[in-house]
C-alpha cells in the first residue's frame, strides 16, 4: 500500500487514471477532492462540478457537455 495520497486516482470527468501524472490537477467541491487528468477535463468539471460529484454517468454527461460546447461555438 502507497503512502502517496494520489495514488489510485481516477481523472473525476474522463476516468483515466492518474497514477504518474505530473500535470494532475484537484480542485475541491462540497469539501471532496477530485483528480483531473488535464486542461479540458479542468474545464469541463468546472463547467459542472455538482454533476461530476454527484457521479452521474460519466460518458452521457460528457456527451450533453461537448454537444453543448459545439452548438454554442456554431453560432461563430
Amino acid at each position: 500500500m502507497s503512502d502517496d495520497p494520489t495514488h489510485g486516482e481516477t481523472c473525476a470527468v474522463c476516468g483515466k487514471s492518474t497514477d504518474g501524472n505530473p500535470g494532475t490537477a484537484h480542485l475541491y467541491h462540497d469539501g471532496r477532492r477530485f483528480a483531473l487528468c488535464c486542461p479540458m477535463c479542468l474545464d469541463l468539471f468546472q463547467r459542472a462540478p455538482v454533476r461530476f460529484a454527484r457521479g452521474e454517468h460519466r460518458e452521457t454527461l460528457l456527451q450533453q457537455m461537448l454537444e453543448e460546447i459545439k452548438w454554442q461555438d456554431s453560432g461563430r
